[in-house]
């Protein structure tokens, strides 16, 4: 590295959850310095170098790296000249991208991820996990909510699936019998394939799927992370998007899951207890995640209690993290959709709830720059009707 603004933004990058399975060593020096360094040692996957050369001279470093690199390493060059004939040069002599300083960390994750792409592997779902911070606070309420709000509104294809082997409600909120549970999935990651997948799955609508569970006792709760991961990739072959609705418990895989989703939502309930536990939550999981991929905050029951209610401001103070959106407290709304096996939506459409539902959905889709819809002028109100 030739400069400390560049050598901050990699070592913030190696802690971002994409970069978990990498191992990250910094080193001073410019393209010249890096060929002579692996001229003695072997070559890693990936070599980011930042150079200040340009030209024919920046070629020639180069062509003296290529020449120490082992076969099938990259070279991604960080650098300020901004030419686009210097940019196709680049590319010609073999590097396998350019970016331009000052780096940014997210752009950095995503020109590895690119680099490493193989075209012959199918693209995964997107994957987003729902954690309550206390046991409780409705996080499969507003995970199914959620999952509902996508299919209906957003028109995307969900699955959801329920990782509380011995609880599990997810199938029973959308009014649906399981035969064939997720734990089995786990037990024979193996054996899975997509006609397996199709009888696992059951249809809610023509875009909400759901895997869920027997919840039986019997079950072992403890999941095994390197079943959990296989079984989640083969799942995100298989669908748009993929909703983990995750127990209240903190172990191993459950940690692993909420690191490596490409969106993590925690939920909590405005009192002070929560406030403790999200509070350990975000700073715990933020920081495992890395800058770019922090957690989604949701507050729910919202109303409950107003007298003693921590207000949202003081709590997205204390917390560090504002709600994405708070979801108002109705007993008779919410029972009656949960005593008959239904979402808010399918209730009450216009229910706050379901518009807070809706907003959280297209957050966590990227759908947040819709453009707004054009109000409807009102009738009878002409300015410039003549006298």
């Amino acid at each position: 590295m030739t400069s400390a603004e560049t050598r901050e933004t990699i070592e913030k990058a190696a802690d971002d959850r994409r970069m978990h399975r990498c191992r990250v060593d910094i080193l001073d020096g410019d393209v010249g310095q890096a060929a002579a360094y692996f001229g003695e040692v072997t070559t890693p996957d990936l070599i980011v170098v930042e150079t200040q050369l340009s030209g024919d001279e920046l070629l020639s470093s180069l062509n003296s790296l290529a020449e120490n690199c082992d076969a099938g390493t990259h070279v991604l060059l960080i650098g300020a000249d901004n030419d686009i004939i210097q940019y196709r040069a680049l590319i010609s002599s073999g590097i396998s991208d350019y970016l331009l300083k000052p780096l940014q960390i997210g752009s950095l994750v995503e020109t590895a991820e690119r680099i490493f792409v193989d075209p012959d592997q199918p693209v995964l779902a997107k994957l987003i996990a729902f954690f309550g911070a206390e046991g409780g606070v409705g996080a499969s309420t507003i995970a199914h909510n959620t999952a509902w709000a996508m299919g209906a509104e957003l028109e995307e294809d969900v699955t959801v699936v329920d990782l509380d082997l011995c609880f599990g409600t997810a199938a029973f909120a959308f009014n649906m019998e399981v035969s064939l549970g997720v734990e089995d999935m786990f037990s024979t990651p193996d054996r899975l394939d997509p006609q397996l997948f199709a009888r696992y799955s059951l249809r809610h609508s023509d875009r909400v799927s759901i895997l869920g569970t027997r919840a039986n006792l019997g079950n072992e709760a403890d999941i095994d992370p390197e079943a959990l991961e296989e079984v989640l990739n083969f799942v995100r072959e298989q669908t748009g998007i993929v909703i983990l609705d995750i127990p209240h418990m903190w172990t191993e895989w459950v940690k692993q899951a909420l690191v490596m989703a490409d969106e993590t939502v925690i939920i909590g309930n405005q009192d002070l207890a929560t406030l403790r536990d999200l509070k350990s939550l975000v700073e715990t999981l933020d920081r495992e995640r890395g800058e770019e991929s922090k957690v989604k905050v949701v507050l729910n029951h919202a109303g409950i209690s107003k007298k003693t209610e921590v207000p949202v401001k003081e709590f997205e103070e204390a917390v560090g993290a504002e709600p994405v959106v708070v979801v108002p407290h109705d007993p008779i709304v919410f029972g009656q959709a949960a005593n008959n096996g239904q979402m808010v939506g399918d209730v009450s459409k216009k229910h706050k709830a379901v518009e807070a539902f809706v907003d959280l959905a297209k957050v966590l889709t990227g759908r947040t720059q819709e453009p707004a819809k054009k109000k409807k002028k009102k009738a009878g109100l002409n300015l410039f009707k003549k006298k």
